[in-house]
């Protein structure tokens, strides 16, 4: 019930928006490197959003490294940083701990924001957009051999693997978020209702995206921002009711050897 954690679901899920563009600024100079055209990363974008938001988002990208690219990204995540810094304030709020240094604080969320942005990378890539992705292999006509190793890859990443990795990374959110030293067996308890509640969420986004969106029908394209921004807020709610479950089982544990007297 603190203000902190009515606030920091919204402040998460503004700030990871924030990070798509200089996300896909990577994503595009590394297929460029890899000599990979940018089209199946217009199609891929236009198959997940809409063809306006793809054009949007690839308008303010570029496949070369140079100043205004470098500026886009850097400028692009340390402005999303804001969202863990968040995170970090309101862990050491709950759990009752004295704010760190503003420099620590933001090296620590940049590191986060890296977490953050594999994880959503991950979940995109695999549970959301597995099936389009293969489709789209298959559509550009790529080798039959790359393609079957490709899919197998998805397949497997698609069931329980990609469930462990999700509780994986969350573990390690939760754990180096507050600025004492927190145990990883401590934070397993909000670990798995996280994972299950993002899994829950992610189901549902990539229902709506494979089976309900269609982007010819009028504003489909801001529809579909509207509903990626409520999977982001989704998530960002889950995940901080599972940073309040983390703090009140370490306060029970705490009370039920004595060494606290819990406040309800």
């Amino acid at each position: 019930m603190l203000p902190e954690m009515a606030i920091l679901p919204g402040q998460l899920a503004f700030f990871f928006v924030l990070a798509i563009v200089p996300t896909i600024t990577l994503i595009t100079y590394g297929a460029a490197l890899l000599n990979v055209s940018t089209d199946i990363i217009f199609n891929f974008l236009k198959n997940a959003f809409s063809e306006e938001i793809a054009t949007m988002l690839l308008a303010s990208t570029s496949p070369e490294l140079n100043l205004n690219t470098l500026f886009i990204i850097i400028v692009g995540y340390f402005t999303a940083s804001n969202g863990p810094a968040s995170i970090i304030l309101t862990s050491n709020t709950i759990y009752g701990e004295e704010q760190s240094s503003f420099i620590n604080r933001r090296v620590k969320s940049l590191i986060m924001t890296l977490i953050l942005v594999i994880l959503f990378v991950f979940m995109l890539l695999v549970p959301v957009f597995g099936d389009k992705i293969i489709a789209l292999l298959r559509y550009v006509e790529i080798k039959e051999s790359i393609t079957n190793q490709v899919v197998t890859i998805i397949k497997v990443f698609q069931g329980p693997i990609n469930w462990l990795i999700i509780y994986f990374f969350i573990k390690i959110l939760y754990t180096i978020a507050p600025t004492r030293e927190v145990k990883s067996k401590s934070v397993g308890y909000g670990a798995i209702f996280t994972s299950i509640g993002w899994i829950i969420a992610t189901g549902l986004y990539s229902f709506y995206i494979n089976h309900i969106a269609h982007y010819t029908t009028l504003y489909g394209g801001f529809a579909n921002i509207v509903i990626l921004m409520l999977w982001f807020y989704l998530l960002a709610l889950v995940f901080t009711i599972g940073m309040a479950l983390n703090c009140r089982n370490e306060e029970e544990k705490l009370e039920k050897t004595g060494t606290i007297k819990k406040v309800n």
